[in-house]
């Protein structure tokens, strides 16, 4: 699985005897412009990635998204979705159906990307980071009495995603850098939602220095407030645990 976002790239292996993923490899760029053209060169110069893979998954997360019901999207609308919903529609726009919430995903990815990926990776299944995510956890939300908030927390941003026990309710990613944004976000969001602070529950993942700060500035304001760790199985070499990223997690999850 080739990972790519806005500032790096990251490849993964899948092993199916496992049922995991079992190495996970960040390229971190040096003396780049941009983690794409970083993975570029590398790719460009290793024989590693044109090995036979018996399946390639190239994961995108992207700020520029949106969830269409199933009942109504057209692809041969879906240009029109975008320039419609985001006055910085930029590049290709793709789509990914989650057909277990029975919406399907837009997304934006730049021109260059895209055309090197297609060019480079025969057959490649790209998918929306936030598919995974939303398939696993609607899955287990049928097992849960109460409704459900995840939070991903990222160094520039959160994702938001809430789920009932049969359905999927909300998804977003919003761009914020301090912990009062996140939290205006995260009560923002629950009061929209009308969601029990007695009975729901708040799940919080990521990796950023103020998590648990984050929690306990929620405790006043909601009970069930816990942290997430999905999936502590499986193995990625030199990485903890709780630093696996959740769309990887999840990914493996469902795969397996």
């Amino acid at each position: 699985m080739i990972y790519n976002d806005s500032n790096h790239f990251s490849f993964s292996l899948y092993d199916p005897e496992k049922r995991g993923f079992s190495f996970h490899k960040e390229l971190i760029p040096e003396n780049q412009s941009n983690g794409f053209s970083f993975f570029k060169e590398i790719s460009l110069n290793n024989d590693f990635f044109t090995l036979p893979f018996r399946k390639i998954w190239i994961m995108n997360r992207t700020p520029v998204f949106t969830f269409i019901p199933n009942s109504i999207y057209d692809d041969s609308y879906k240009e029109d979705y975008m320039r419609f919903l985001f006055l910085n529609h930029r590049g290709v726009t793709l789509d990914h159906s989650v057909s277990s919430a029975g919406i399907t995903i837009l997304y934006q990815l730049a021109n260059e990307v895209y055309d090197f990926l297609v060019r480079s990776f025969d057959n490649a299944a790209f998918i929306h980071y936030s598919a995974p995510v939303i398939t696993y956890f609607l899955m287990k939300s049928k097992k849960e009495y109460n409704r459900q908030m995840i939070v991903n927390l990222q160094e520039n941003g959160v994702d938001i995603f809430c789920f009932s026990n049969r359905s999927f309710l909300f998804g977003n990613w919003f761009s914020c850098k301090n912990l009062p944004e996140v939290i205006y976000y995260i009560l923002f969001t629950w009061k929209q939602l009308q969601l029990d602070q007695l009975t729901d529950s708040l799940l919080v993942t990521g990796n950023v220095a103020y998590k648990e700060d984050l929690i306990s500035k929620l405790a006043p304001y909601i009970q069930q407030v816990q942290r997430l760790i999905i999936s502590p199985d499986i193995f990625l070499e030199g990485v903890e645990p709780d630093r696996i990223p959740i769309e990887l997690a999840a990914l493996s999850l469902c795969e397996s």
